[in-house]
């Protein structure tokens, strides 16, 4: 982006909300344990756009380097055109935090998650950054 502003935030389930934080994406693929749904404060749930169960286990059970679950990842969520552009148009708006149970952020998927919205929100040109591009991608956060 052209700007120094960075409208993404990454943090773990269990750190308290911030209003700065805007709206808290849950991006994991199973729900976080030890909390209940009634207590965990987040807007949506995007487990379309955390690492599919069969490359969430090999990154466990440590089958793949980080840079290989990295790759695999970035195209899984090549694959997820449609709700990452709704992800996209969101972060154009306003600030969102991505929030998740891992233990190292810097060693998840969340950077790698993160990396591909900046990258796509380069992409936008400034006539499309005007206007939400779907009222649909947007149904839970109004």
């Amino acid at each position: 982006m052209t700007s120094h502003y960075n409208p993404i935030k990454l943090k773990r389930v269990y750190d308290k909300k911030e209003k700065s934080d805007g709206i808290r994406l849950l991006a994991d693929r199973l729900w976080p344990r030890g909390i209940k749904k009634s207590e965990l404060q987040y807007d949506d749930w995007i487990k379309e756009l955390s690492p599919s169960n069969s490359l969430r286990k090999q990154w466990h059970n440590s089958e793949l380097s980080y840079k290989q679950f990295s790759k695999r990842y970035s195209d899984e969520l090549e694959s997820q055109q449609k709700e990452m552009e709704c992800i996209v148009q969101l972060a154009n708006k306003e600030t969102i935090t991505l929030i998740s149970a891992v233990k190292e952020l810097e060693n998840s998927h969340l950077p790698i998650l993160k990396d591909h919205i900046l990258d796509k929100l380069e992409e936008i040109s400034p006539e499309e950054t005007r206007e939400r591009s779907s009222p649909v991608c947007y149904d839970n956060f109004q």
